[in-house]
């Protein structure tokens, strides 16, 4: 993607709009929640928008097991590199392995762009496993609007992979696919399949991140500060959200391009943001969706109590 050649005529006017922007920031300090049951409520709330569900045969939160590691284009050197650090600054801080910057090693690819539509028909035409999994049942039309359109400032899809946790080989091997992580596809969804011991609590399988994409428009990101889009775009690296278009239930970086939020909004990561990345990252994921939501639930709550 980094040669598309939407990419190179836009890299300057929107490096330099960006970076004009980058001083201009507003720190914004939340009022604290005094009421526990208020607070478990909006704990709540914000953890069911900042956790979507995969779109996998299993339907759990998907995270990161391998290595973050961005690679940003369409941007100056010196704006590129600011972003790929706070990635990589952030990814760490929360718990989340890193790697080395570079070609060798590219999970995270985030594209600035004029012409983000272009390159989105580009890669649906040329890289569709790049938008993730969807239903084959969805016609080509439904897919298409619902994820191939463009339709907001900063948009990320997620490739994920499904894992067995508790799978032992038996003895003569089997196929490496039942080894490792499984990509999630409308083909892997009819054939063989990872299989775990699941009870009650636990599936014995976990929804793993392979590639996650994001596209920014550089026209309607440009008033932006570059700290508060690099924040941004650490957020999308390394959660998948559910709920984008309404304001969190606690101050988050998320509604910075959210409509209706109430003045000032975050404009760099939150208490409530990190919280949330470092319970998501220490949250066993191996069991049902409600029970993963409640773990990082009850983690997020310790945190921001200081218990």
């Amino acid at each position: 993607m980094a040669s598309y050649p939407g990419n190179a005529a836009a890299q300057s006017q929107d490096s330099q709009s960006i970076s004009e922007h980058a001083l201009q920031e507003v720190t914004v300090t939340a009022k604290r929640v005094q009421d526990h049951n208020t607070l478990v409520r909006a704990v709540s709330g914000f953890v069911e928008s900042h956790s979507a569900p995969e779109a996998s045969r299993t339907g759990q939160i998907g995270r990161w097991y391998e290595k973050v590691c961005p690679l940003v284009t369409g941007l100056q050197p010196a704006a590129r590199d600011f972003v790929t650090r706070k990635i990589l600054e952030v990814a760490r801080s929360v718990g989340a392995r890193t790697g080395s910057v570079g070609k060798k090693c590219v999970t995270v690819e985030i594209v600035f762009t004029r012409e983000p539509q272009a390159l989105l028909d580009h890669i649906a035409k040329s890289y569709r496993p790049l938008l993730g999994f969807n239903p084959a049942s969805q016609t080509q039309k439904q897919w298409w609007k619902s994820v191939a359109t463009f339709s907001r400032p900063i948009q990320a899809w997620y490739e994920t992979g499904t894992r067995s946790t508790d799978y032992q080989p038996p003895a003569g091997g089997v196929s490496a696919s039942y080894i490792g992580a499984q990509l999630d596809s409308a083909e892997t969804a009819i054939g063989q399949q990872p299989g775990g011991l699941a009870s009650r609590l636990k599936r014995g399988l976990r929804s793993e991140f392979v590639h996650v994409l994001i596209i920014a428009d550089g026209g309607q990101i440009a008033r932006y500060s570059l700290h508060s889009i690099a924040d941004y775009l650490a957020v999308l690296s390394l959660t998948h959200m559910s709920q984008l278009d309404q304001c969190a239930p606690l101050p988050s970086i998320t509604d910075l391009l959210a409509s209706g939020c109430a003045t000032p909004v975050a404009d760099s990561l939150t208490a409530a943001d990190r919280a949330y990345l470092k319970a998501l990252y220490s949250a066993d994921l191996e069991r049902n969706l409600n029970f993963e939501r409640g773990d990082i639930h009850q983690q997020m709550m310790r945190q921001i109590e200081g218990k």
